[in-house]
């Protein structure tokens, strides 16, 4: 066979496979669907509109029906609610009102979500489910989880989600899939909504709190002084002056040495990150100052940091022990609550400064008059001669 006949049949064959091939790739693209043309479920969704978010949990025990009303009884929940301010979310209702709430997990476990959700009319789930398939999903107001999105009025409703029973439940392994029920309030449309990482939903506040007090670059920091039983009430006080790095002692008392910079540094790392273990009420509802250890306080903590063109001073106060806790009272001059710090927190700032944070004082110099004379040779041989 020469070789201009052996082309020609490579030819002819390879025509006869692209057939079958190329039916197979246009069913294909048929089947295919490309996810940013599916609506969303919320279109135009701007977390920028958000004022007030209500998440809800249905109750557990809800409450008995009436025999003489024949209107079922309204589903009671246990609610959480978030308000914007101009420095973020906060705790909207409850004993801690007002307190900050971590804007992450706001992006994280609501926006993101809201702004994400699709719907395919052509693969719903269940279209106009009845009653009791919602009930099947989880999405029947007797046990789905509310997220409702409101704006500043609190009269639009921007987005309110009704989310029922995980997808993959019961499943295992790669045909589980990562996802739950959800459908909008006003519809009985059932969605599958997929995601790739996990979505935290509670009402608990404590879960929703950001405890941070401040994050610091140590070497932005200017002014270091504390307070405490080992000071005797005196506050020592560390600068850096003129912009140099390393720290002097101002006004310390007479007798020590030089100051130890690196305990200084170390002292200020560690307050690179100042975060609360807990908010416990706020501070006018907080009882006796005086009782909780917190007039005059036991440990008293002040930083100024440069930020910007400005001085940012942080003053940090430590109170007594917790009698049902590793924890000691805590406030800061930045807050309006009463917040507590873990024992080995604070047991850092507990140091005997004098002794930690500076050199033994260098020895006296010695006068002229007070050095010993020699023993006169001439005069103890003189004696023994006698």
């Amino acid at each position: 066979m020469n070789l201009a006949r052996r082309n020609v049949m490579l030819a002819v064959l390879a025509a006869a496979l692209a057939v079958p091939t190329t039916l197979q790739l246009r069913r294909d693209a048929d089947s295919f669907v490309d996810i940013s043309t599916v609506p969303l479920l919320f279109d135009g969704f701007t977390a920028d509109q958000v004022a007030f978010i209500t998440l809800a949990q249905p109750k557990a025990e809800q409450p008995p029906l009436d025999p003489n009303n024949p209107q079922p009884a309204k589903v009671a929940y246990d609610q959480l609610l978030l308000q914007r301010t101009d420095k973020g979310f906060v705790l909207g209702t409850g004993v801690l009102t007002g307190a900050p709430v971590l804007m992450e997990r706001v992006e994280r476990d609501v926006f993101a979500h809201l702004r994400t959700i699709r719907a395919d009319r052509d693969v719903l789930v269940q279209p106009n489910a009845t009653p009791e398939q919602l009930a099947q999903f989880g999405l029947d107001e007797l046990h789905a989880f509310v997220v409702r999105a409101v704006d500043v009025t609190q009269r639009n409703v921007i987005a309110e989600l009704f989310i029922g029973r995980e997808a993959g439940a019961g499943q295992a392994g790669s045909e589980a899939v990562n996802g739950v029920f959800v459908r909008k309030t006003d519809s009985t449309d059932v969605v599958l909504y997929e995601f790739e990482k996990g979505w935290r939903r509670d009402v608990l506040p404590e879960q929703w709190l950001d405890k941070t007090i401040a994050k610091l670059e140590p070497d932005k920091v200017q002014r270091l002084s504390i307070k405490n039983a080992a000071t005797a009430g005196v506050k020592m006080v560390f600068e850096r002056r003129d912009g140099k790095a390393s720290w002097q002692a101002i006004d310390a008392p007479a007798g020590l040495g030089a100051v130890r910079q690196i305990e200084v540094e170390n002292l200020v790392q560690r307050l690179r990150w100042i975060g609360a273990q807990d908010f416990r009420s706020p501070l006018r509802t907080a009882g006796n100052p005086a009782a909780l250890g917190l007039a005059p306080p036991q440990i008293e903590i002040e930083l100024v940091v440069k930020e910007g063109d400005r001085n940012r001073t942080i003053q940090l106060a430590v109170g007594n022990k917790l009698d049902d806790k590793n924890e000691y009272y805590l406030t800061c001059n930045d807050g309006a609550f009463l917040m507590t710090w873990p024992a080995g927190t604070v047991a850092q700032f507990e140091l005997d400064v004098k002794a930690q944070l500076f050199d033994p004082p260098a020895p006296a110099p010695t006068k002229p008059d007070e050095v010993p004379k020699a023993p006169d040779d001439k005069k103890d041989d003189k004696k023994g001669g006698e």
